[in-house]
């Protein structure tokens, strides 16, 4: 037996299958199946199913598209007590250097902190979840740089310096 990750509750997770790297997932023992959210979810023919991976709790827009093939269809009771059909697809998922296949859901997440629930038949044996910890494994993702302002001081400067140079 392969000795277990210990991970935060919260981790950044990677979905490579899907060309997914970076997105807030969530470890929960108290759910069996794991979710992803995902929007514009289409059955197709031949048992596939084609849909955005959302990347962002704040921008909608942000997503990647998805083709897969459905393993099956089940029924999951939220917390709740609702009970909804869900598509499910296998897929790889990677938290810090573990990488494994896993069942997946799709629902749309919008709602919640987090683009990813892990569930236990995901964690398996191969990791242990720290309650009290997050980003473990993963750092967390630095938040999106604001463009920075040129100075109109500056601006005039150097327009006053490149004047002088021609002259």
């Amino acid at each position: 037996m392969n000795e277990r990750q210990t991970i935060g509750w919260r981790e950044r997770i990677d979905l490579p299958d899907w060309g997914v790297q970076g997105i807030e997932a969530k470890s929960d023992t108290g759910a069996r199946s794991s979710a992803v959210d995902v929007k514009n979810l289409k059955i197709e023919e031949d048992d596939y199913v084609s849909f955005d991976v959302a990347l962002s709790r704040t921008d909608r827009n942000l997503s990647k598209p998805v083709r897969m093939k459905i393993k099956r269809h089940t029924q999951v009771k939220s917390s709740n007590g609702h009970i909804t059909e869900r598509v499910v697809v296998e897929t790889t998922l990677r938290i810090g250097p573990v990488e494994k296949n896993v069942d997946v859901t799709l629902v749309c997440r919008k709602r919640m902190q987090c683009r990813m629930l892990i569930g236990r038949t995901a964690l398996g044996e191969d990791f242990l979840v720290s309650s009290n910890d997050v980003y473990l494994l993963t750092r967390k993702a630095e938040p999106p740089k604001k463009p920075r302002k040129k100075s109109s001081r500056k601006k005039s400067a150097r327009k006053h310096r490149d004047r002088s140079e021609e002259e």
